[in-house]
């Protein structure tokens, strides 16, 4: 049987088809037009000798980023771990983030993961990441993932890294509100992901690694 719509419910739903012909389409486009695979450097902040997070909680927050990109021609692979000084594993402040700019390797995404990250706008809440760039390195930009991230937290901060900004739309991977469904990225944010993705090799940011299939 046919289901009755209001005018907006079917300009809503006509759209949402439209969003997801266009996704279909950018990975269909992405299966022949791969861009690569993106190196990543973990350092991880150390409690008593021991990291802060597991080799478990790694791979899920890698599992789920290449879930949602490797469908838009990207892919990633850790080209180096190693942990962190004591100083770094607690961040408070700006000062706090801007100090790991010194510890960044060249062309990679840098990923460091610390005990605690506060929220430096109010003072008071914490982060489960953040995408930064360092007020005294300008150039130089990395993620920062708390140990209380959930598996979709490197995902969300890799769209940062790629040009999107948060939504507003729930369950989205740019958005804070979550039902425990599955995350996922629209057509716009695939497509801006991609645009950037080019750039940050094209400007020499990062050089790509070699694809397992060239190991």
């Amino acid at each position: 049987y046919a289901l009755a719509m209001p005018s907006l419910g079917r300009r809503a739903f006509a759209s949402g088809v439209g969003a997801l012909t266009v996704l279909h389409a950018l990975r269909a486009r992405a299966a022949n037009d791969a861009i690569g695979t993106f190196p990543l450097s973990l350092a991880f902040a150390s409690i008593d000798g021991q990291r802060v997070q597991d080799s478990a909680w790694q791979q899920a927050e890698l599992a789920e980023a290449e879930r949602l990109y490797a469908p838009l021609g990207i892919q990633f692979r850790v080209v180096s771990e190693r942990t962190l000084a004591t100083p770094t594993t607690h961040l408070e402040t700006r000062a706090d983030r801007d100090a790991l700019a010194v510890d960044c390797a060249p062309k990679v995404i840098n990923v460091f993961v610390v005990a605690s990250l506060r929220d430096v706008d109010d003072g008071v809440s914490v982060r489960r990441g953040v995408h930064w760039r360092s007020s005294q390195r300008p150039s130089q930009r990395y993620i920062i993932i708390s140990s209380i991230a959930g598996p979709s937290v490197l995902a969300h901060e890799l769209g940062h890294y790629f040009g999107n900004g948060h939504s507003a739309v729930t369950d989205n991977v740019m958005s804070y509100d979550r039902t425990g469904a599955e995350v996922f990225l629209d057509a716009r944010q695939a497509a801006t992901i991609r645009g950037a993705a080019r750039l940050v090799l094209t400007s020499g940011e990062v050089t790509l690694a070699p694809s397992a299939a060239h190991d």
